[in-house]
C-alpha cells in the first residue's frame, strides 16, 4: 500500500450541467412537474447531506416518475454558460453518480499528488521557463542605477497533453429490474479506472520510464526543453545540461544503507543554477521515492538511530540525524522498476498540467441508442492531463546497476 500519503484528494468530479432555480418530496412526480427547478434543488440538498445516495436509489420507480419531465439547467459551452432544458431523470441520476464518484475516488490510495505541482492550462502545449534561468548575474546595484529585470528565461520546457476518458450505459432492462447494485459497482469502477490511469501516468513520467530508458529511449519524454524530448536521468556529467555537473543519475547505487543516501546526496548538492552557483536543497525537505520492494530497507535506514556496526555513531538519515527525507512508496512503482529509487524535491521539478479537469456528462438514452440497444441512460467522464519536468536539478535517480530498462 502507498506509504505516508498525507494529501487527501477532494471531489475532483463536477457536473457540467448545473441545476436551475426551490421543493416538495412527498410526491416525486407532482413535485417535479409543479416546479422542476425547486425539485432538483431539493434533491441536490438531500444528496449533499447524504440523505439520498445512489445505493438507496430506485432506478425503476424514479425513471417512471421523472423520465418525461423537463428541467431548466445551465451548462458550459465554448467558455460560456448556456441555458438548456434537460430531463429530470438523467440530471438527478447524474448528480447521484457524481457524489458516488467523488466518494469512491477519495477512498483510493495514491501518491501522485505528493510528487507534482498542479496547474490548469487549456492549451495543448504549455511553455514554462525554468525558474533557475530567470535571474541575471548581478550581485550589486549601485545608487542611481536601474535595477535589472529578470528575463523571460532562455531555458524553456514544453508540457503537452494526454486525453482520456470512459463511459457507461444503462439499458432499459436494467432500469426495469432496478439493477442498482450493478450500477453502483460500475460507477465505482469509473472512479477506480480514472484514478489508476492518472496515478500510473504520473509515476511513469516522474520516473521518466520511456525517455530515460538506456536501451531504447522514446516518447513520451517528461523533460522537453524547447519542445524537444530529452532523457531526464543520465549518469553522464553535464547531462541533460550544465547545471548538473555530475549528471542526474547515480549508477551502481542500490538502496542498502545510509551510504546509498550519501551517494545520492553528493550528486544532488552539486546541482547549479544558471549563474553557476549551487542551489539550496535541504535534505530534511526531500522525498525518498521507493518501490514496494525497497520500502522495508528505506524504513530501516530512516528508522535506525545509529549506524549499524559502528559504536555510538549517529545515523545522519535516522530519527536523530540532520537529514530526514520522507518516504513515499507504492506497488505501482514496482511495475516500472523494483530496484530504482529516487531522492529529491519532486514538487519543485514536476508539474501536472490539466488541460481538462475531470468532466462528467450524463444524458438519457438517445432515440437511436434506445432503438438499437434500449439504452436508457448514459454517463461519461473525460480528462486531459500530462506531467512535465520544468527542471532537472531537483531529483536524482539511483540504480542498482548501470542500465535502466523498465
Amino acid at each position: 500500500m502507498p506509504q505516508e500519503n498525507k494529501t487527501k484528494k477532494r471531489s475532483p468530479f463536477a457536473m457540467r450541467v448545473g441545476i436551475g432555480s426551490g421543493v416538495s418530496l412527498a410526491d416525486i412526480r407532482s413535485a417535479a412537474q409543479n416546479d422542476p427547478g425547486a425539485f432538483m434543488l431539493k434533491m441536490q440538498d438531500a444528496i449533499d447531506k447524504g440523505d439520498l445516495t445512489l445505493e438507496k436509489f430506485n432506478l425503476r420507480d424514479t425513471f417512471r416518475a421523472l423520465v418525461d419531465i423537463p428541467v431548466p439547467a445551465r451548462m458550459p459551452f465554448m467558455g460560456e454558460m448556456r441555458e438548456i432544458t434537460t430531463g429530470a431523470f438523467p440530471l438527478l441520476t447524474g448528480n447521484l453518480v457524481v457524489k458516488r464518484l467523488n466518494d469512491a475516488y477519495d477512498e483510493i490510495p495514491t501518491i501522485g499528488e505528493e510528487l507534482v505541482d498542479e496547474m490548469n492550462d487549456p492549451k495543448k502545449f504549455t511553455t514554462i521557463a525554468s525558474i533557475h534561468s530567470l535571474d541575471v548575474n548581478t550581485s550589486r546595484v549601485d545608487e542611481g542605477d536601474p535595477f535589472p529585470e529578470i528575463g523571460a528565461g532562455e531555458e524553456k520546457v514544453t508540457i503537452g497533453h494526454n486525453r482520456n476518458g470512459r463511459k457507461l450505459s444503462i439499458t432499459a432492462e436494467a432500469i426495469e429490474e432496478n439493477e442498482i447494485a450493478d450500477f453502483v459497482r460500475r460507477v465505482n469502477a469509473l472512479a477506480f479506472i480514472a484514478s489508476d490511469w492518472i496515478e500510473e501516468q504520473t509515476l511513469e513520467r516522474v520516473c521518466d520510464k520511456y525517455g530515460s530508458n538506456t536501451s531504447t529511449a522514446a516518447a513520451p519524454y517528461v523533460y522537453m526543453p524547447d519542445g524537444v524530448g530529452a532523457a531526464l536521468y543520465s549518469a553522464t556529467a553535464n547531462t541533460p545540461g550544465t547545471k548538473a555537473p555530475s549528471g542526474t543519475r547515480v549508477a551502481n547505487n542500490p538502496l542498502v544503507d545510509y551510504q546509498s543516501l550519501d551517494s545520492a546526496r553528493t550528486v544532488l548538492v552539486a546541482m547549479l543554477n544558471n549563474r553557476g552557483k549551487r542551489i539550496s536543497l535541504p535534505m530534511s525537505q526531500m522525498i525518498m521515492l521507493v518501490p514496494d520492494a525497497l520500502v522495508g530497507v528505506a524504513t530501516m535506514i530512516r528508522g535506525s538511530e545509529l549506524v549499524p556496526g559502528v559504536e555510538n555513531q549517529i545515523n545522519p538519515w535516522g530519527p536523530r540525524g540532520q537529514w530526514q527525507p520522507r518516504i513515499l512508496s507504492t506497488p505501482k512503482l514496482d511495475d516500472i522498476s523494483t530496484s530504482a529509487w529516487y531522492l529529491g524535491a519532486f514538487k519543485q521539478q514536476f508539474v501536472r498540467k490539466w488541460k481538462l479537469n475531470f468532466e462528467y456528462i450524463t444524458m438519457a438514452g438517445t432515440t437511436q441508442e434506445f432503438l438499437d440497444r434500449r439504452v436508457a441512460f448514459q454517463a461519461r467522464i473525460a480528462w486531459d492531463v500530462e506531467v512535465g519536468a520544468t527542471e532537472y536539478v531537483k531529483v536524482i535517480q539511483n540504480l542498482d546497476g548501470t542500465t535502466y530498462t523498465p
